[in-house]
């Protein structure tokens, strides 16, 4: 057959192009759609890490809870999620976590806070383990999709509200926190400086400069919550200051007259002890003394009729202070005990003096306990009689009344703490760059007002830090994905 006639044969027939054409075009379309398939499933179990770094970032996020256990327990919490991968080879579950107290130090490489270190731990960092797929339908033709691996950051915040408009600024919050006792005394002035021992109001970020702040600080409930923007107020007249925070002890009238309208709609608290004698509801105000009545025991630092010196030189050894008169007592806890306490059984009287603070006594002379102090107590009845203080012998012309006597508004004067103060410890010198939410809501300080205010000028018995387990119902806790990549 002549070369001619081979080709035009091969010209006409096309079998053998078929089959190099399938023999090309099926690995090919076998490629495209491994990678089509492929493509899908990575897409899946990117999806489905970024979810479970998510819901474990959060799981993780939601038990940090400013306690020693809080980064353990967190760990805990995220590992035992069940919406794990799939279409991963084993072990693409596996979790690896940095706890932090600021977000900046996520920036940074590192391990993060020890597991000792639970309490200062605010966020948490969580990254998957890198996960493959299996069975690829692209290793086929010998190619192999990427790894995934996913990273999520959640922040545990909370938000202190319903509660002092004030701050009490301090350099070194954290440092206050953790040298602080309960039943250690500390004066506190408002005395518009911004120094350790200082009180600085806080006005709401859209009425600053009026009477609110005042009305807030006046409050039995203030609907006040430490928020980004508000306003620090050191300039605020002593006098202003007195008559909000004396309305709890019943007075309704300050050095400077009655007080205000606004703020004598608040009401006192059920028991008003307070070591100053009045003959009526307008008589001017009393300064404090060394005669009976007396008042709760102060550290022996703050004895004297003037407030001078270190706000801080209590120790909190009010047990011990020398009686203030003649009168036989052996220390000034005995003196005000018999003073108030002299018609109350031997039992009742050791039980006071067994009051590790100020504030337990006083709790137990309404009649409750730490597990019951926010239950309401009138003590304007005859139950009350059986613990109440009677403010002094019956037939003693400088006795004062334990019970409220000169409010004249509606609301109800039962609450135990109504003589208690939650001031946010701040460094108020950082002002304004310190003013947010999460910052002031961090170092909370409960105290309970020993005494009336005078001239800007107040004794408060430290009680605690509120920590969410121990918030008197003031902490909110928001958490919240910060970051997903």
């Amino acid at each position: 057959m002549s070369a001619l006639k081979i080709g035009r044969r091969l010209a006409r027939e096309e079998d053998g192009f078929v089959l190099v054409f399938y023999a090309i075009a099926i690995p090919a379309l076998l490629a495209l759609a491994g990678l089509v398939l492929d493509a899908g499933r990575l897409l899946g179990l990117d999806s489905q890490s970024a979810a479970f770094a998510d819901a474990a970032a959060l799981a993780a996020a939601a038990r940090l809870d400013r306690s020693d256990g809080a980064i353990a327990a967190a760990r805990g919490a995220a590992r035992s999620l069940g919406n794990r991968p799939r279409f991963a080879e084993a072990g693409g579950d596996r979790l690896t976590f940095r706890f932090t107290a600021e977000l900046r130090d996520l920036a940074r490489p590192g391990a993060g806070l020890p597991d000792s270190a639970g309490a200062a731990a605010t966020y948490v960092e969580v990254t998957t383990a890198e996960a493959s797929l299996t069975g690829s339908l692209l290793a086929l033709v010998g190619a192999r999709p990427r790894p995934v691996r996913r990273r999520a950051i959640a922040e545990s915040q909370y938000y202190a509200c319903d509660v002092t408009p004030a701050l009490l600024c301090h350099p070194d919050p954290r440092a206050f926190a953790a040298g602080a006792r309960p039943g250690r005394q500390f004066l506190l002035r408002m005395d518009g400086n911004r120094a350790a021992g200082s009180i600085a109001l806080l006005d709401r970020p859209e009425l600053a400069g009026g009477r609110q702040s005042l009305r807030d600080l006046a409050d039995d409930s203030p609907a006040f919550c430490y928020a980004d923007g508000v306003r620090l107020r050191t300039t605020l007249a002593s006098t202003d200051f007195d008559d909000a925070v004396n309305v709890r002890f019943d007075r309704y009238r300050g050095r400077a007259g009655p007080v205000a309208p606004d703020l004598a709609v608040f009401p006192p608290a059920p028991n008003v002890i307070q070591g100053r004698s009045y003959q009526s509801c307008v008589s001017p105000l009393n300064g404090y003394s060394t005669a009976p009545p007396f008042t709760l025991p102060r550290d022996p630092a703050f004895q004297g009729p003037v407030l001078t010196g270190p706000w801080d030189k209590g120790f909190g050894d009010w047990h011990t202070a020398p009686a203030l008169t003649g009168l036989g007592a052996r220390n000034a806890l005995d003196e005000y005990i018999f003073w108030n306490h002299g018609d109350k059984s031997p039992e009742f009287q050791s039980r006071l003096r067994e009051s590790s603070t100020r504030w337990g006594l006083y709790r137990r002379e309404l009649g409750l306990d730490a597990n019951h102090e926010d239950t309401p107590v009138d003590t304007r009845g005859y139950a009350a009689t059986a613990t109440m203080p009677t403010g002094g012998p019956p037939t003693s012309p400088v006795r004062e009344r334990a019970a409220p006597f000169c409010y004249a508004g509606s609301r109800p004067a039962t609450q135990a703490r109504r003589r208690i103060l939650y001031l946010s410890v701040t460094d108020c010198d950082a002002f304004p760059g310190s003013a947010r939410a999460a910052t002031l809501s961090r170092w909370v300080a409960k105290v309970f007002l020993t005494e009336p205010a005078d001239l800007g000028a107040v004794l408060v018995e430290y009680v605690g830090m509120l920590t969410p387990s121990h918030d008197d119902g003031k902490l909110r806790h928001v958490v919240q994905l910060i970051r997903t990549d």
